[in-house]
């Protein structure tokens, strides 16, 4: 009997696979990681074969841990980091560039060329300096620039754009299906989120053509069987989920004014807005998901660098020797002796800054300073930098009553007490920290009919629940002070 449901998580620095049964549990993952480029400053790249290929190969390794036959698995539902994309030749099924990952920051250096194009800025006037640098169409055309071969490929009718669900999705089913959803393709940019279609007169003029977009479909929706050739069976694709979305719908941030936060490789502060589209300065409007024909929105803020900082002091400071040490060191003082940490390591993106030039930083350092003030510092600035966002949402009138968590840094107590005292809200970690994976197999369990939408809140265990502590009042002083060393990072292009 089909019993069982294969979820594909495809991250920032790893792939893994997991079986879930019919009761949204987990049995087991199996997971790879992934060898990161970084060809020069502001580039950050992946081999797209190598991730399909480790794909296949903890698809394989997790149907063997399990146990589970093949011909029991009645699903498979994808899950996918945003804004990471690439190009490649249907005809080959070969990329034509490395994968390009949602940091890169490249195009921040194609700026200037657009701003003096009379024709661009005639047509777009004040845009080429106000879009970012991670925007797709820029850094294509920085790989154009530096690449006239790779120009020329961008002209053939063989060619094909995607992120990593769209790459996945295609080379899973032999190149039948070329698809994503409004959750993956409306953080690339590249889509009027409100009008539903991509923004093909803008788009267009850096070198996109629609034939080479993929189809937007329903995240709940079909999208054709997984060839027979992973696995031994055709096993239908049956849901596909943006990482951040599928975290937010499966920790039950269903209704507006809900707030999820995601404390991975970077942070993630997702606010569902309901049905209509709203804006904040600062803060990225986006497709929560479509379902059943109704579609939702979020305003997120996001940081590039959380988990990032903690492996930078982890394997460069040598600040500690495994990540459970870190409270215990944190926690072993009883504030951070006056250092503050901006965790900037790729430019900042905290609202309401928007500076690609800023640097992270140390600051206040006196004599006394010793390695626990360092790691009680990181881990507060890395807790700040998601209180940012959440204070530009209030401003919209969101109440900030109650966070729920997800990601690997969340394991941390001494982040979560700090978000709470800071924010004073009660702040909530479920059972598993696998609240990605999880909402794409309810998204497959939806498309299989096993489940609806409103049942996910019965598949939510929570683990830990942490309030404002005694430390709130001092903690909130310590927040105002560190937003005035944030200043302090600003403008570092020198």
């Amino acid at each position: 009997m089909k019993n069982y449901i294969l979820v594909i998580d495809e991250g920032t620095t790893g792939v893994r696979a997991l079986i879930y049964d019919r009761d949204m549990r987990m049995l087991d993952f199996v997971y790879e990681a992934l060898e990161l480029i970084y060809p020069e400053p502001d580039e950050a790249e992946v081999d797209a074969n190598e991730i399909y290929d480790k794909t296949v190969k903890v698809c394989r390794a997790v149907v063997e841990k399990c146990g589970v036959a093949a011909e029991d698995i009645a699903g498979v539902g994808i899950t996918t980091q945003r804004a990471s994309w690439t190009m490649w030749n249907k005809e080959t099924g070969e990329p034509l560039h490395n994968a390009v990952l949602w940091f890169d920051n490249r195009g921040r250096h194609q700026k200037q060329k657009y701003t003096d194009d009379p024709v661009f800025s005639g047509s777009f006037p004040g845009l080429a300096e106000a879009l970012p640098g991670f925007y797709v169409p820029l850094i294509l055309d920085k790989i154009c620039d530096d690449s006239p071969e790779f120009a020329e490929e961008l002209k053939k009718e063989t060619t094909l754009f995607g992120n990593m669900d769209t790459w996945l999705i295609w080379k899973l089913t032999n190149g039948a299906v070329h698809a994503t959803t409004g959750s993956m393709t409306s953080a690339g940019m590249i889509y009027d989120n409100e009008h539903c279609c991509y923004n093909l007169p803008f788009v267009g003029y850096f070198g996109f053509r629609e034939e080479m977009l993929p189809e937007v479909c329903e995240e709940t929706g079909f999208f054709g069987n997984m060839s027979a050739d992973i696995l031994g069976v055709e096993i239908p694709i049956c849901g596909a989920f943006a990482d951040q979305q599928s975290a937010m719908f499966s920790q039950g941030c269903l209704s507006p004014n809900t707030i999820k936060c995601t404390m991975g490789t970077g942070t993630f502060v997702d606010i569902n807005v309901g049905s209509e589209i709203k804006t904040v300065p600062g803060l990225s409007s986006m497709i929560s998901w479509n379902m059943g024909g109704e579609r939702l929105y979020l305003l997120e803020g996001q940081s590039s660098t959380a988990g990032t900082c903690l492996e930078w002091a982890k394997n460069k400071l040598k600040f500690f020797d495994d990540f459970s040490e870190m409270d215990d060191l944190a926690e072993s003082v009883d504030d951070s002796g006056g250092v503050y940490f901006i965790p900037a390591l790729a430019g900042m993106a905290f609202a309401p800054y928007n500076d690609e030039t800023a640097k992270g930083a140390f600051m206040g350092i006196g004599p006394g300073a010793d390695r626990q003030h360092f790691v009680r510092a990181m881990l507060e600035g890395i807790a700040f930098a998601g209180v940012l966002f959440m204070e530009e949402a209030a401003k919209m009138g969101v109440g900030i009553d109650e966070i729920k968590v997800s990601g690997g840094v969340t394991k941390s107590r001494s982040v979560l007490q700090t978000m709470a005292d800071v924010t004073g809200a009660r702040v909530i970690r479920p059972k598993s920290v696998e609240a990605t994976a999880l909402g794409a197999a309810e998204a497959a369990a939806i498309q299989l009919g096993w489940m609806k939408p409103a049942d996910v809140e019965k598949y939510l265990e929570i683990e830990q629940v942490v309030v404002p502590g005694e430390n709130s009042e001092k903690l909130q002083e310590t927040y105002q002070n560190w937003k005035k060393v944030v200043e302090r990072t600003l403008n570092w292009d020198c």
